[in-house]
């Protein structure tokens, strides 16, 4: 089946903001009033946010995950909501939960959201003040979290793990099994490329080595590529859960996101208006908000160029483990066919590890 022709807008996502409340070293998109004043650009206002919605909806949406940057920040953040909700979208909303307010909470008990996922970025006011330059972030963490998990939502509580928090992960996978039974896992992120839509952290100053990334996969991974050798899974998609990812290269002309759902299903807006078939995306967009939504979304397959293969990846023995797609590599190189040399190094560490395992 050729994907591209059979396109459906059933999942999106609004960056509602690219601002945040925290300074977090890592994060990729983050901006402040003087970045955006730069970039010459500017944050949608709430009716532009409102009426977008309801052109989603009408076009087939059923899930739409808020973000930023940190969504609540945003002073009309509870009237988009509130519209948005009423709506009858399947909501997922990401936060830090620095700022739950009581005011929040009323309209979530009005309206809860399907889906709640908190990021947590250390185990203690020390580690968010090194990380996030906020003094007393874990404290405010800890409150939003008392007060996020008396709703009915699906729950969900992840990290990014970089080089200040590495140490607290031990203490962040305990406070998840105490917070939340012993069946509940920290859902751990190792993907760090460099910052994207003129993001003003250089987030790759912060990530851990290939070696120190690889080296924090669990034993999922060995049995996933056992399963693999025996022939009960096949690459690429051998894995939908962490801790492999892998998308390959594409052999084979077409669309530029052969081995994944972008632009297919789903798409990001972000905070200045320009949509994306991937939250990863920094060029390739349409402009929902001047041309409207259907027609942005029928233009956006234009927006990219035809996938080829990459002959550099091909004779490349590590190509099979390697967990980089075309929207890394361009965030990374600058090319969506560049060669990403800390993913290529990622490659290596892992085959190198499955070997010594006698998994491969």
């Amino acid at each position: 089946m050729n994907k591209i022709q059979h396109r459906t807008p059933l999942n999106g996502t609004f960056e509602l903001t690219g601002r945040c409340n925290l300074s977090c070293k890592m994060c990729l998109v983050r901006v402040d009033q003087a970045q955006i004043k730069k970039l010459k650009k500017r944050e949608r206002t709430t009716s532009e946010w409102i009426q977008m919605a309801k052109q989603v909806a009408d076009a087939g949406t059923l899930g739409l995950l808020l973000t930023g940057g940190e969504a609540m920040l945003r002073p009309d953040f509870c009237e988009i909501y509130e519209a948005i909700a009423k709506m009858g979208f399947l909501i997922t909303l990401y936060t830090n939960a620095t700022m739950v307010t009581e005011k929040i909470m009323d309209l979530f008990r009005k309206y809860p959201p399907h889906k709640i996922g908190v990021t947590m970025y250390g185990a203690s006011n020390s580690t968010y003040e090194k990380l996030c330059d906020c003094k007393d972030g874990y404290d405010r963490f800890i409150e939003g979290i008392e007060q996020l998990t008396t709703l009915p939502s699906l729950f969900e509580i992840r990290t990014t793990i970089v080089k200040d928090n590495r140490s607290d992960l031990s203490a962040m996978q305990q406070f998840t099994k105490e917070k939340f039974g012993p069946d509940k896992v920290l859902q751990i992120s190792r993907f760090i490329s460099k910052s994207i839509r003129g993001g003003i952290a250089c987030a790759e100053r912060c990530r851990l080595s290939p070696e120190e990334n690889v080296a924090m996969i669990d034993s999922g991974l060995v049995e996933t590529y056992h399963k693999v050798k025996n022939g009960e899974l096949e690459l690429p998609n051998t894995i939908e859960k962490y801790p492999l990812k892998r998308y390959g290269t594409a052999s084979e002309s077409g669309y530029l996101f052969q081995n994944c759902d972008a632009g297919i299903n789903q798409y990001t807006i972000t905070w200045d208006g320009s949509m994306y078939a991937c939250e990863l995306m920094s060029e390739g967009c349409t402009k929902p908000f001047e041309v409207g939504f259907q027609k942005a979304w029928e233009e956006l397959p234009n927006c990219y160029p035809e996938s080829h293969s990459i002959q550099v990846c091909e004779q490349c023995q590590y190509e099979p483990f390697c967990e980089s797609c075309p929207a890394i590599r361009k965030a990374e190189t600058g090319d969506f066919f560049g060669k990403p040399d800390y993913f290529c190094a990622e490659a290596r560490c892992i085959y190198n590890m499955l070997k010594e395992m006698h998994v491969i």
